[in-house]
């Protein structure tokens, strides 16, 4: 019996786990102290899970210590494939990497179902193919095939409560940002028990409802990308804390526990974005909080 059971059978009815994304170890230069900051508060909040929403690190030996400390912090950790988790490694590589069995999979805690998609896929005339795209075809991309979607209807044929968890966003239209086939995935959910969507890879934060379904992107922990029209100039603009969430889920209501933090060095205005957004979403330093109430 896991400890969410054991826990539900004392009359605790709330399941929490923490939710972080994008960290991209290989670009930050106190990307270990950041995951030690995000372990540690998992620890104290005592999350009864940790989800990483995909490209934590590249799955070369270099970050085998970066796998070992989470494999080793006492709270079960769940990963997405993130674009940059396979972007120059086949799947079967980066799976072993993130000791995972399947790229796309679902567990259950309590009452819920957390459904995890593979996002990280692309289609040309010749057909689907998962990441990498080598050979930069020009196609559709991100991209989930028409397998898995069958495999998700079946998930969410029985009526159990479902929590979805991606890498790239399912409704995204900025920029190949969301999946291609996001209307697909769209139709799927509707008269179906899906509570919360959540997704990473756009290194901001956002919140979008559609058919009654919330889908929530949680901020990198780490920083967001900015180039220039012509692509002359590349910008890592860092956040100071690694931003990530805490998520509750009640009877009635989920409640997403955010933070908020600074840029260090570069700011959004810096480089000309005024507005705080980029990539389709807010840049603030924050990993919004919300209060969403059940409709179904």
């Amino acid at each position: 019996m896991d400890a969410v059971a054991c826990f539900i059978e004392r009359g605790r009815k709330v399941i929490r786990f923490l939710v972080f994304t994008d960290l991209h170890l290989e670009d930050c230069t106190d990307g270990l102290q950041r995951l030690d900051g995000i372990l540690n508060h998992a620890k104290e909040e005592k999350v009864d899970f940790i989800v990483s929403l995909g490209d934590l690190c590249f799955p070369t030996d270099a970050y085998s210590p970066v796998m070992e400390k989470i494999r080793s912090c006492g709270i079960p950790v769940y990963h997405t494939i993130g674009n940059h988790d396979v972007q120059d490694w086949e799947i079967d590589y980066s799976l072993r990497f993130l000791g995972k069995d399947k790229p796309y999979e679902a567990f259950e805690k309590g009452e819920y179902r957390f459904i995890i998609l593979d996002t990280c896929y692309w289609k040309s005339e010749q057909g689907e193919y998962h990441f990498p795209n080598k050979q930069r075809i020009p196609s559709l991309y991100p991209w989930v095939p028409r397998e898995q979607l069958d495999w998700l209807e079946g998930q969410l044929s029985d009526g159990k409560k479902c929590i979805v968890l991606s890498h790239m966003s399912l409704v995204n239209p900025f920029m190949r940002r969301g999946i291609a086939n996001k209307e697909d995935i769209q139709r799927i959910f509707e008269g179906k028990n899906v509570l919360l969507c959540m997704n990473g890879h756009d290194h901001g934060s956002d919140l979008k409802w559609i058919n009654g379904v919330p889908y929530y992107t949680v901020s990198s922990a780490s920083q967001f990308c900015w180039w220039s029209a012509d692509g002359s100039r590349v910008e890592n603009l860092f956040y100071k804390d690694p931003l990530h969430v805490i998520v509750e889920l009640d009877e009635d209501e989920i409640r997403i526990q955010g933070m908020e933090s600074d840029f260090v060095g570069l700011r959004p205005e810096d480089v000309g974005i005024t507005d705080y957004r980029w990539n389709g979403v807010d840049v603030h330093p924050v990993a919004q909080s919300h209060v969403l109430k059940r409709t179904k």
